[in-house]
């Protein structure tokens, strides 16, 4: 049996967090800036943003930030494996940022993309020594 993904009889649907109806709409909108935005270590702990360690499905890391940029290595846990090549590529869009002189820090919001809200967090977790110190990646929406 051969399945087609490009198959016109099936179409999806797509309800962006930003649109008012959504249910995601006032965490998102409460994401935004100054004082009412929670911190960072506030929003890694939510269910569907959970960054505060690895638990389950796949975790990413970047190698060589430290070493060419002088930078925590990037960390994404708990990505489900069906998304971990498009997690690949965000990784290293990321390190790209880095290693042309971008820093990420802890409460740091980056928007992806100019026309969907695709905001990441970035959150700095202390390891053991500050070589295991790394900046996990939270997506927002």
């Amino acid at each position: 049996m051969s399945t087609r993904i490009d198959d016109p009889r099936v179409q999806v649907a797509v309800e962006l967090p930003n649109d008012p109806k959504s249910p995601g709409y006032q965490e998102l909108s409460g994401i935004g800036s100054g004082d009412a935005r929670p911190g960072m270590d506030e929003m890694s702990g939510r269910p569907w943003l959970d960054q505060d360690g690895h638990r389950r499905g796949s975790r990413l890391q970047t190698v060589g930030l430290r070493v060419y940029a002088a930078h925590p290595e990037l960390e994404l846990d708990n990505l489900p494996t069906m998304f971990v090549e498009p997690g690949v590529r965000l990784m290293k869009e990321l390190a790209g940022y880095v290693l042309a002189g971008g820093q990420l820090e802890h409460d740091d919001i980056m928007q992806m993309r100019d026309s969907l809200p695709c905001l990441l967090g970035f959150r700095r977790s202390a390891g053991q020594t500050p070589d295991d110190e790394v900046v996990r990646v939270i997506f927002l929406s």
